[in-house]
């Protein structure tokens, strides 16, 4: 992402790949309802060749565990996939930033839509952890979601 977009916020997290305990550059960022054509709040992990992790098609229901310092997402199946031009087993990938322990207690288990993207995977969670993505949105960086607004009562005319 090249400019800064208000509703998207890059965090200051780390991305470990599992089982090397490798430790990527890939950019986390908490994408907020409304802001840059997004439908709904979700999490963007941004990194060519990531997006691998997703079996095949545009994304898979995946298990996502929370973890001391953050969370944990859990590849279907254990795969090799290319990152910056090194084959890299992977069984999952650890997102290390503090604050998201508030959308997922530690050793707490939800399941997840985890999208594939070009560059990287995006995750979006149930409702219940959704609005406590936004609520650690809110508090920390004071920004709300956009919601949709209501259609007008006429018609316009072209």
């Amino acid at each position: 992402m090249r400019k800064r977009l208000h509703g998207k916020i890059r965090l200051d997290a780390e991305t470990i790949v599992m089982p090397s305990g490798k430790r990527i550059d890939a950019s986390v960022y908490l994408h907020l309802k409304g802001y840059a054509r997004a439908r709904v709040s979700h999490l963007d992990v941004e990194k060519i060749g990531l997006g691998r992790i997703i079996h095949r098609g545009r994304g898979n229901f995946l298990q996502v565990k929370g973890i001391k310092q953050g969370l944990e997402v859990f590849a279907r199946e254990s795969r090799t996939i290319e990152i910056d031009g090194k084959q890299t087993p992977i069984s999952s990938i650890a997102i290390i930033y503090k604050p998201l322990n508030e959308i997922l207690k530690e050793n707490q288990l939800t399941r997840a839509w985890v999208g594939r993207k070009y560059d990287g995977f995006y995750i979006s969670f149930r409702r219940e952890e959704m609005q406590r993505l936004e609520k650690v949105a809110l508090e920390i960086f004071r920004v709300k979601p956009l919601r949709k607004l209501e259609k007008a009562p006429f018609k316009i005319e072209p």
